[in-house]
């Protein structure tokens, strides 16, 4: 997958603005021996591919005629706004080892009728080519029970990937569900005792 990108003659706050509004991302190009260069790309496209591709995408972006190889790196949105601020792509080579966070996801978590499934990890970190990296490992917790577990080495791990994290780590859990304290119920609560209370009845009766 490649995004077309134009260099960035103008930098600076109000620069930015202007290419946000223009429906346009500012974009930090780094790494290896390329020399840092400032871009940018479109919102709609780079949105596509970052939804296509995931958060470790890798793609091509061609630029002043030029084509280089990159990982996506990190992003920055809006607080408020659905908007992206920033982006930064780092330069990599086809033959390059990356070391990257697979994001894991639990399926089929709902058939667990009675305990709590808890994913001890959120990712794994693994070292691959930038063309085998997976974008999730998926976690199949059907027919798992309360006190039931699953390890590093239960993952599927595609060819050519490596996981850089001990097997017998623990990533997916069953535990029963805590134990709530029982509520008193407010008729049966004791009423508070009113000082002075009985020494009024005493003198009104006098």
């Amino acid at each position: 997958m490649a995004l077309d990108a134009e260099l960035r003659t103008k930098t600076g706050t109000g620069a930015s603005k202007k290419a946000r509004n223009e429906g346009k991302i500012p974009v930090s190009l780094y790494g290896g021996d390329l020399e840092a260069t400032s871009l940018l790309v479109n919102r709609r496209e780079f949105e596509a591919l970052l939804k296509k591709e995931g958060s470790n995408a890798v793609f091509d972006v061609n630029y002043d005629g030029k084509t280089q190889k990159v990982i996506l790196k990190n992003f920055e949105k809006a607080a408020l706004a659905d908007q992206f601020y920033s982006v930064d792509l780092a330069a990599i080579s086809a033959d390059q080892k990356l070391q990257v966070e697979i994001p894991l996801v639990l399926v089929n978590a709902e058939t667990i009728k009675e305990g709590i499934v808890e994913l001890v990890m959120n990712t794994v970190e693994v070292e691959t080519a930038p063309d085998t990296i997976p974008n999730s490992f998926e976690i199949d917790v059907t027919g798992m029970e309360i006190g039931d577990s699953k390890s590093i080495a239960d993952l599927e791990v595609p060819a050519g990937v490596e996981v850089l994290v001990e097997s017998e780590e623990t990533i997916v859990s069953v535990s029963a569900p805590s134990e709530e304290p029982e509520e008193t119920d407010s008729e049966e609560a004791a009423e508070p005792e009113v000082i002075g209370e009985e020494q009024e009845d005493s003198e009104s009766e006098e």
